[in-house]
């Protein structure tokens, strides 16, 4: 199945080529996770691709309904909230 604006086996290996060995390391991790949202695995996921600053994201969910994806985004904002306040003074200092 081929998708309008796929890269070419060629180009996806020259970029593979071309990342730094840390971030080859961290590629092979997204891959790893991805697959496991299919066949035999069982995990789901929520991939999420875009620009902060552009405030504009596509979203393409893995082996998940919209219900469970959005459950998924939620455990994803908890817990990016709760990295973004350790360590941050408690709020009684802000008064």
């Amino acid at each position: 199945m081929a998708y309008e604006g796929m890269m070419t086996q060629a180009e996806l290996e020259r970029r593979v080529g071309a990342m730094s060995d840390e971030e080859q390391e961290h590629f092979r991790l997204l891959i790893h996770k991805l697959v496991m949202c299919y066949g035999e695995g069982k995990a789901q996921g929520v991939f999420i691709i875009g620009r902060a600053e552009d405030q504009v994201a596509g979203v393409v969910t893995l082996n998940c309904n919209e219900m469970e994806a959005s459950q998924l985004m939620l455990a994803a904002n908890d817990f990016f909230g709760f990295l973004n306040t350790l360590g941050a003074p408690p709020k009684e200092n802000f008064n």
